[in-house]
């Protein structure tokens, strides 16, 4: 008995029964890469500096239509060609708020502030330790529930799904607001 449950709890924890648990596993995401410097053509075409909310969904739905697949080690084209990001969590939401680079689950509360779930708009990532999802918008008038995007995992790759706000504060996340984001 004690072997079935060391195994059972062994097999849980790598996520091997998540469909039975009903629990869901993100991927890690790749590894930091160097802040790009911001060349006069980057900054001339906006990376790195302040971008509206419908700017950054814009973004976002154009990975998804795309069905851009999740991948730590791969990167592609954002929506204009000007730069290409990693295509893991982390570099999906680099993307979507036109960074200068792709930046990691520890490094994008950096350039953003924590908010309250009540404050969450378009664009707003929510944010735990090793996975991060982007913030569509409200799924019904009670803000129960949201609509997110993220590149969760080489099995689901890009996701546009709904979620309960409290599923994810079972699951560690916390609602994060990009500094430079503008309505």
């Amino acid at each position: 008995m004690r072997i079935r449950h060391a195994v059972a709890v062994t097999a849980l924890s790598l996520g091997l029964l998540s469909g039975i648990s009903g629990v869901a596993h993100a991927m890690p995401e790749g590894p930091a890469e160097q802040e790009t410097p911001i060349s006069e053509e980057m900054r001339a075409a906006g990376y790195g500096g302040v971008i509206k909310r419908s700017e950054v969904i814009s973004r976002a739905k154009d990975w998804w239509n795309r069905k851009v697949p999740y991948s730590q080690s791969s990167y592609a084209w954002d929506v204009n060609h000007g730069k290409k990001y990693r295509q893991d969590c982390s570099g999906f939401v680099s993307m979507a708020w036109k960074l200068t680079s792709s930046r990691t689950t520890s490094t994008l509360d950096e350039v953003a502030t924590r908010i309250s779930w009540a404050s969450l708009e378009p664009g707003d990532m929510i944010l735990r330790n090793g996975h991060v999802k982007l913030f569509e918008k409200w799924a019904n008038s009670a803000h129960t529930s949201v609509w997110i995007y993220e590149e969760g995992n080489t099995r689901d790759d890009m996701d546009h799904e709904t979620i309960s706000i409290q599923a994810l504060k079972d699951g560690g996340y916390a609602p994060w607001e990009y500094k430079k984001i503008r309505d």
